[in-house]
């Protein structure tokens, strides 16, 4: 015999008192060893491997810049030859006879130059695309953390989700059994019908169904949760309906929030370092028509350099200015440039794309806020009523009044109403946190302020 069966036989009264403390069982204070939304924020900034991939990616593009300033700054280097050489010499003596000599001797060169890049049109232009780089990099990351709060918030509240639903379910079997059970002693006792014991018995049939169903997608969300922070996830601390803030969006002005993001979100401000990156490209590729200049120093010493400076040194300084000046390069040069401005004009139109999709999505998370709070009060008031409707058709049957018919019915109408309140509240957070993710301002306050609406996990 089940929990909730016991405790209808010892609380007598109420299919509406039975339903309350079924729901009351199944929706328990969260247990030892759950985590709470904080928690799983902790875990997933440290585990999550999207978001880790993020963050190596945008460590390696940081080295971007440090590479870039290496192509203006100078270049050093030395170089070191030493060898043994043979000469065999032959030549005719003055008196006419041949004569033959040989020399062996070791050859060596040591050498240092240093060269400094004085103008180079393309180098300045790297170094500016590498900063711009960076920029996007560092947006980026900023988007995919924004990301992982929304990502791991969303797989949060959809496993409460599947939970509440998995009570409710619960909760209708015990009261559909306990209507069937008393349809067939009603029968038995030749005062009841059989319709009453068929309906009853369908209603129960179905939610058994369901019950397998709604016990599958609460191992399922649970596991989406475990793949972002890493490890099992055993329970989960439970939304608290009364301390859930209703609040408007502030600003109140939706345009407001429109034009925060366009400015701040990280996203359209990855896009826009993308714009000027596209841009230094394009100086790139016209600066192969300039001509680059380098300071050149040298400093080098040969001895023994060949066989007619055998045992002789040389040291050598040099000091001077290298110009290349490109004259023709078969229309290279002018394919780049106009490869480059076509991948400007494409990066433009994907920015002006995305920054239309933003707006749109500002404008329905702002709606999805103020229409929730709003949907989530008349859900409440509805719950109310469903309540006093079931009370009122329970206290009607024994008048004859009411069948068991209207009782499941009523029954039935509390339980979706319960859900349709509990789906509302879940779409009224993820709302906020998505807008708040939206113009960049998802950050730990944030959850801290909904992690106070859960019940704090039993020590």
């Amino acid at each position: 015999m089940s929990a909730i069966r016991k405790l209808t036989r010892i609380l007598p009264g109420s299919g509406l008192s039975r339903l309350t403390a079924a729901l009351g069982l199944a929706l328990a204070a969260a247990p030892a060893g759950a985590i709470d939304l904080m928690q799983a924020y902790e875990r997933a900034l440290s585990q999550d491997a999207s978001f880790q991939a993020a963050r190596a990616d945008t460590d390696a593009r940081r080295e971007a810049v440090p590479q870039a300033r290496a192509q203006l700054m100078p270049n050093i280097s030395s170089n070191l030859y030493r060898s043994k050489a043979n000469t065999d010499q032959r030549s005719i003596s003055v008196l006419g006879n041949p004569v033959k000599q040989s020399y062996d001797y070791f050859s060596s060169n040591y050498g240092i130059s240093l060269r400094q890049p004085l103008f180079r049109k393309y180098n300045f232009a790297l170094y500016r695309q590498a900063q711009s780089d960076v920029e996007s990099a560092e947006a980026n990351l900023d988007k995919n953390q924004q990301d992982l709060v929304v990502r791991m918030a969303a797989a949060y509240f959809e496993a409460l989700m599947a939970k509440a639903q998995y009570a409710l379910i619960m909760a209708q079997k015990d009261a559909y059994g306990f209507q069937l059970e008393a349809a067939r002693q009603s029968f038995a006792k030749g005062q009841g019908t059989v319709i009453d014991v068929d309906d009853a018995q369908a209603r129960y049939d179905m939610t058994i169904a369901q019950e397998l169903e709604a016990r599958q997608n609460l191992g399922y969300t649970r596991r989406a949760l475990q793949v972002i922070v890493n490890e099992p996830v055993e329970a989960l601390a439970d939304l608290v309906p009364a301390r859930l803030e209703l609040t408007p969006p502030f600003p109140t002005d939706v345009e407001e929030w429109i034009t925060r993001a366009e400015e701040i979100n990280p996203e359209l401000r990855a896009m826009r370092a993308n714009i000027e990156s596209a841009n230094q490209e394009l100086a790139k590729a016209r600066a192969g028509h300039y001509p680059t200049a380098d300071l050149v120093i040298q400093r080098s010493m040969s001895e023994s350099e060949n066989n007619v400076s055998i045992n002789s040194r040389y040291l050598t300084s040099q000091v001077g200015v290298q110009v290349n000046v490109p004259l023709f390069s078969g229309g290279y040069v002018s394919s780049q440039m106009r490869q480059a401005r076509a991948n400007i004009e494409k990066i433009q139109q994907q920015y002006e794309a995305r920054r239309r999709e933003i707006s749109l999505q500002v404008r329905k998370e702002y709606q999805n806020i103020t229409e929730g709070i709003a949907k989530i009060q008349a859900l409440q008031q509805a719950e109310r009523s469903a309540e006093r409707a079931l009370d009122s058709n329970q206290k009607g049957f024994p008048a004859g009044t009411r069948s068991r018919v209207d009782i499941l019915n009523a029954q039935q109408q509390l339980i979706n109403t319960k859900r349709d309140l509990a789906q509302a509240r879940l779409t009224y957070i993820l709302a906020r946190i998505r807008l708040q993710g939206l113009v960049s301002s998802l950050n730990e306050k944030e959850i801290e302020t909904i992690n106070a609406w859960l019940d704090t996990p039993r020590g």
